[in-house]
């Protein structure tokens, strides 16, 4: 039964998600994010950015004229999201389930749930890099912690893809040390 005062459709509130998700963990959403995700017109993809900044968040965007795209203010906040970093790298993940293709929608699953896994926290302030460095072809310092060596080891890496894997997120990346790929967790 849909609730008469509720003021967003659905497809509205998931494309208002979208923005906040994306600024929050990639640093930047500009209107190509939400047209090539949902295949809307880039007048829908502004509209649906000016409603995000003056009705559900006014002080969580601010325009950056040279990256043409709105990037999180100081002040950010989440509104329609959690702000966890599943969140962003689910929408990944599930990002490639849009690929398949289904005979017929009604599967039949109605009556299974998943119980998510414990949220292991992460920082926009760590995952944005990391995403930044994925995308762009880029090195960045890490301190590398391993199981026998407990202290924190400066490293070099080039990080190339985020991998979900053992209930885990991981970086797969090249280390400049080892000069090998790595997976760190």
């Amino acid at each position: 039964m849909q609730d008469s005062n509720w003021p967003y459709r659905y497809d509205l509130l998931l494309r208002l998600r979208l923005i906040e998700v994306v600024a929050m963990w990639e640093g930047r959403v500009n209107t190509n994010h939400l047209i090539k995700y949902f295949g809307i017109k880039r007048q829908q993809a502004s509209n649906d950015i000016k409603k995000y900044r003056e009705d559900i968040a006014p002080n969580n965007l601010t325009y950056d004229k040279s990256a043409k795209a709105y990037t999180p203010s100081a002040s950010f906040t989440a509104v329609l999201t959690t702000g966890s970093a599943d969140e962003y790298l689910h929408l990944l993940e599930r990002n490639s389930d849009l690929n398949l293709r289904f005979e017929r929608l009604e599967l039949g699953f109605g009556h299974i749930h998943q119980l998510p896994m414990p949220n292991r926290a992460i920082s926009p302030e760590i995952l944005r890099p990391i995403v930044k460095a994925c995308q762009q072809n880029l090195r960045i310092e890490v301190d590398y912690r391993s199981i026998n060596d407990p202290q924190p080891d400066g490293r070099v890496i080039a990080p190339h893809s985020i991998i979900y894997a053992a209930n885990r997120w991981h970086v797969r990346a090249f280390c400049e040390k080892t000069k090998d790929i790595a997976i760190l967790y």
